[in-house]
């Protein structure tokens, strides 16, 4: 009974105005929390259900986010403000580059929105199939333009990502080649492109090897 009365005792002088204050600060942060957590698992929700039916059609606002959030390009939210997920299927690289994104975000964007548009993986982040040329970094890009005639070695650095890559027009590979390279020599490089994909990626999906930001999602088959 001694013991009892001594921690009520204790739980009294606890009890104080600072006490009642903080108490009431923790319940509200804690209700704010649940209302952020509701929040968050609605819009989740709406981003799963819209890609099952109708890919990007129907993302916009936070749900558009959320997506740009799983494939890893959340930071491109400020300059995609004006932009959801129907709007990204009409545009190629050239037309989201003119939102102030760099020519490689712009085609791991649209490769990752033609992924999500056509159901083409389970995978959240949209990512390419492992191995694909599309899934290539900058180290592995450079590695593979190594191989190749000594006139191209001005292109080694430009850093491209696979989907980059994939997606040149002679006038881009012209520009990374600081005017080395003339527009035959750049036709020449994006078919040896073209060419190195049929071998690499000819077993598998037929988009694979054929995909690229040059068209707009919605002109791709």
């Amino acid at each position: 009974m001694c013991l009892v009365a001594s921690e009520k005792k204790e739980l009294q002088e606890l009890q104080t105005a600072d006490f009642f204050r903080d108490n009431h600060i923790l319940e509200e942060r804690y209700k704010a929390l649940l209302d952020i957590n509701h929040d968050c698992a609605q819009i989740f929700e709406s981003l799963t259900h819209s890609l099952s039916v109708s890919g990007l059609n129907d993302l916009r606002g936070d749900t558009f986010n959320e997506w740009l959030f799983d494939t890893g390009l959340y930071n491109l939210r400020t300059a995609l403000k004006d932009i959801d997920g129907r709007t990204l299927t009409m545009l190629n690289v050239s037309d989201v580059m003119e939102y102030g994104v760099t020519f490689n975000e712009a085609a791991v964007l649209l490769m990752s929105g033609y992924i999500a548009h056509n159901k083409l993986s389970n995978d959240s982040s949209f990512s390419p199939p492992h191995g694909s040329v599309l899934a290539w970094d900058p180290l592995q890009t450079a590695s593979w333009i190594a191989t190749l005639d000594d006139q191209y070695d001005c292109l080694v650095e430009a850093g491209w990502y696979g989907p980059a890559l994939c997606s040149l027009s002679p006038a881009r590979v012209i520009e990374a080649s600081d005017g080395e390279l003339e527009a035959a020599d750049a036709v020449k490089f994006i078919e040896l492109v073209r060419q190195m994909r049929i071998e690499m990626d000819g077993d598998k999906a037929a988009w694979v090897s054929k995909w690229s930001g040059t068209t707009p999602i919605d002109n791709q088959a």
